[in-house]
């Protein structure tokens, strides 16, 4: 029977060009792991939410689908960024969609496949795969029971896989370069969360194991010899098979100058996962790092001296002092040492308007501080964003929602951000003195208009 592979999500599973290389998708992976009449159609996209897929692709690809044909549904690795109020979608409303998708899907003859999201190249100091997608896995397990639907934990997979390869190793399967390694990133990239040709093929192949597993595709229709043969280790990061690095410390005759970080700048507050950049003289082939001694990691210095470099595992809470030294064909360069302090958690925010209990007008003016550091705090009622604002150098913020909010008692919880890393919620309880829905004044005089179609502001409530 012919029939055709779909692929719904968003960048990770997203087909790439050869002018955005070395980044692959591993939906664009699948086709090399079939035999016989089975397509795959890639409809995956960046930047896709479950919120923005459903109005803006999903339709096109109702359209072509025929009755026997398998739908890949993999989202949340955009659905749960709650720094970006365009793209965060709660948990019970990516739950919602999720449902939707298969839903549909079924209703046409389809056969909907649930796909949890692919693991980042995220490890803890102590060199454990962390899970960075929050609450979002979990969640789809949960729909996918609900519903009875086919389901392949990709994230648990992918965090086993990444965990057997170990942070010196997993590079080689993302998109990740040093300066001057490939001709179109010349000042290098680091990409946590994009894979490379070689990390997307092997991602593919526990997907399209996984159908196999459930029975939804026919091992006839796939290259079983491929499937089954195992993954070839990657190679250790370059970064890593340096001889004796420490010895760089020593070196007795000095040469050139030592190389300038200016990313994160001197003292900086910074996350876990800092990346690195900055610049080395002239003859600088390499950069190492290391901390009270001990070689922490290295990297490849571009044509012009540049250079990025972020460490293969997370950093520890603290104050830390990096120590650089650059690699040169005459020797070693003096050392630099470099300061930071790193932030793994977050204090909550303080909330002092409205306070606890009291009343407030239709339009509550949101105000309060927090530590250093904080760059934003968003506010959330019942697990939906209401709004987002930043921070002034003193620690301070200040929010108040355009469209008036309706009477009654409210309870709102405030998240502080730095990066990546959440406070736990501040909430404040207050009411709001207002026009009751029913009432008549709302009909006398003039009335405006509702908020229209084009309205972007926060929650969202289902109408485009």
């Amino acid at each position: 029977m012919n029939r055709t592979i779909f692929v719904l999500g968003d960048s990770v599973p997203a087909p790439r060009t050869e002018q955005e290389a070395p980044m692959a998708g591993w939906g664009q992976k699948i086709e090399e792991l079939l035999v016989g009449p089975v397509a795959v159609a890639n409809y995956a996209r960046s930047a896709m939410t479950t919120r923005k897929y459903f109005t803006e692709r999903f339709p096109a690809m109702l359209n072509r689908m025929r009755r026997g044909d398998i739908v890949l549904i993999g989202f949340g690795c955009v659905d749960h960024m709650i720094h970006n109020g365009t793209r965060y979608v709660p948990v019970a409303e990516y739950q919602e969609f999720v449902r939707l998708f298969a839903q549909y899907v079924h209703a046409e003859g389809g056969v909907p496949v649930l796909v949890t999201p692919c693991a980042r190249y995220a490890f803890s100091s102590g060199g454990e795969v962390l899970n960075t997608l929050g609450p979002y896995p979990r969640a789809m397990l949960e729909v996918a029971g609900e519903l009875g639907a086919p389901v392949i934990d990709l994230t648990s997979r992918t965090m086993e896989l990444w965990a057997e390869m170990g942070p010196t190793r997993l590079r080689q399967y993302f998109c990740w370069t040093d300066a001057g390694e490939h001709p179109l990133h010349p000042d290098g990239v680091i990409d946590s969360t994009h894979l490379n040709h070689t990390g997307a093929y092997e991602v593919a192949r526990v997907v399209v194991a996984g159908l196999c597993n459930l029975g939804v595709l026919d091992k006839a229709n796939v290259d079983v010899t491929a499937l089954m043969t195992p993954p070839t280790m990657p190679p250790v990061s370059t970064e890593f098979t340096i001889q004796s690095p420490e010895s760089a410390l020593q070196y007795a005759q000095r040469v050139g100058e030592p190389p300038a970080v200016s990313k994160p700048s001197a003292g900086a507050l910074a996350g876990p996962m800092v990346k690195f950049s900055g610049v080395a003289a002239p003859g600088t082939d390499y950069v190492l790092f290391f901390e009270q001694g001990r070689y922490v990691g290295g990297a490849h210095v571009g044509g012009a001296g540049q250079w990025t470099w972020r460490r293969s595992v997370s950093w520890e809470a603290g104050e830390h002092a990096v120590q650089c030294v650059g690699l040169r064909g005459d020797g070693c360069s003096p050392v630099s040492e470099h300061r930071f302090t790193v932030l793994t958690e977050v204090s909550p925010p303080v909330v002092s308007a409205p306070a606890e209990g009291t009343f407030s007008g239709p339009r509550p003016r949101f105000s309060g501080k927090v530590e250093p550091g904080v760059t934003k705090v968003v506010l959330m009622e019942r697990g939906l964003l209401v709004g987002a604002t930043g921070v002034n150098e003193n620690g301070e913020w200040a929010f108040s929602h355009a469209h008036p909010w309706r009477p009654g008692t409210h309870t709102v919880e405030v998240i502080a951000l730095f990066g990546a890393t959440e406070s736990a919620p501040t909430g404040t309880t207050f009411k709001v003195v207002g026009i009751p829905e029913g009432s008549p004044i709302r009909s006398f005089g003039a009335s405006r208009h509702a908020c229209g179609d084009v309205c972007e502001h926060r929650p969202f409530t289902g109408g485009w």
